[in-house]
């Protein structure tokens, strides 16, 4: 009988061992998917610096001109950019050729160290007072940026210096720049490169810039003056750019703001100058946000805050000042109804 226990007891111990367990197959180590590098770039444009002859004389000191006071309640919002732009409409040739406002100018080159102090980076001078000094005024005027540092594009002073391509990188984003005019008020442009027009050249040029680049910004000084709205010729004008690969268009020329077309602004407006009439005194900020991820860069959307120009007649005080600000000048309500309605853009009253 104690065998029949000892034999059941070792039966009962065989069956409650646990089953042997399978080793499970070596699992390969996930190597992490490295992600693309990642950055974004901020652009901000004003419009048309446009020295009428009332304006460098409100700026004129015992000493010579200081225009710096001018940008001071807009300051804040054009440098706070990775890049800023601007319209230099008319030479900076400076009092040895002569200063002058319309409708033949030419500006004390003290405009630019304001400019410089408000933000700016790079300015156009490809517009149709490029030539109102002639050729002595694109070489003095080019030789007034370079000696304070102010990268220009469109009017050059050499063959050399045209082909130089304008580039500037942040936040490792390289950024190029090309300029081009309608015209230059019938003045003859004795060097080709004085003045870049827009021809047949212009998407080869845009397309040979692009493939050194990762974003490539293309200034357009043309339009009707005093319309509110684009015309065919801008439009067709600035999809040939972008069909030859430019990432953004910056118009001017109409002195008055036209809409925007997702990277395309048909026109800035004014910004500081001497102009009389309502619609010319409201201008404003275009800022335009880029993102690299990657060899890609795309175009993320933009904003605009627009400007008001005090000056005549209510003034010769010239400065420029938040649209929201003016009301002692204008119906900004109005203003802003009108803008936020025909612009198709996103208006803010500070950028």
């Amino acid at each position: 009988m104690r065998r029949f226990w000892a034999i059941a007891a070792a039966f009962l111990l065989a069956s409650c061992a646990p089953e042997p367990v399978e080793q499970a197959e070596p699992v390969e180590p996930v190597e992490p998917v490295e992600q693309p590098q990642e950055s974004t770039l901020t652009i901000r444009s004003v419009g048309d610096i446009l020295v009428h002859s009332d304006v460098y004389t409100a700026a004129q000191t015992p000493d010579g001109f200081d225009f710096n006071r001018m940008f001071d309640q807009v300051r804040p919002y054009m440098e706070d950019a990775d890049i800023t732009t601007a319209n230099m409409e008319i030479p900076v040739a400076g009092p040895e050729l002569g200063l002058s406002g319309y409708p033949t100018f030419n500006s004390p080159p003290e405009i630019i160290d304001a400019l410089q102090g408000a933000g700016v980076d790079i300015v156009n001078n490809a517009t149709n007072h490029t030539m109102d000094r002639g050729g002595d005024g694109v070489v003095a005027s080019t030789s007034n940026m370079r000696e304070r540092d102010m990268l220009y594009v469109g009017g050059y002073a050499s063959p050399e210096d045209a082909a130089t391509p304008r580039i500037i990188e942040r936040n490792g984003i390289k950024v190029g720049f090309l300029a081009f005019t309608y015209g230059t008020n019938g003045i003859p442009i004795p060097e080709p490169h004085m003045a870049s027009l827009i021809d047949d050249t212009l998407a080869a040029q845009v397309s040979n810039l692009d493939k050194q680049v990762d974003a490539t910004v293309v200034m357009l000084h043309m339009g009707e003056e005093y319309s509110p709205l684009q015309n065919a010729e801008q439009e067709a004008t600035a999809q040939t750019a972008l069909d030859a690969g430019a990432d953004l268009i910056l118009g001017g020329h109409p002195h008055v703001v036209e809409p925007f077309a997702g990277p395309v602004w048909y026109s800035h407006g004014n910004f500081l100058h001497g102009q009389w009439e309502e619609n010319t005194k409201v201008g404003g900020i275009g800022e335009f946000t880029f993102r690299k991820r990657g060899d890609e860069t795309t175009f993320e959307g933009a904003r605009f805050m627009p400007t008001f120009t005090v000056g005549p007649p209510t003034s010769y005080d010239h400065h420029v000042i938040p649209l929201v600000e003016a009301q002692d000048y204008l119906d900004v309500d109005a203003w802003m109804s009108d803008l936020k309605t025909r612009l198709n853009v996103d208006v803010v009253d500070y950028l």
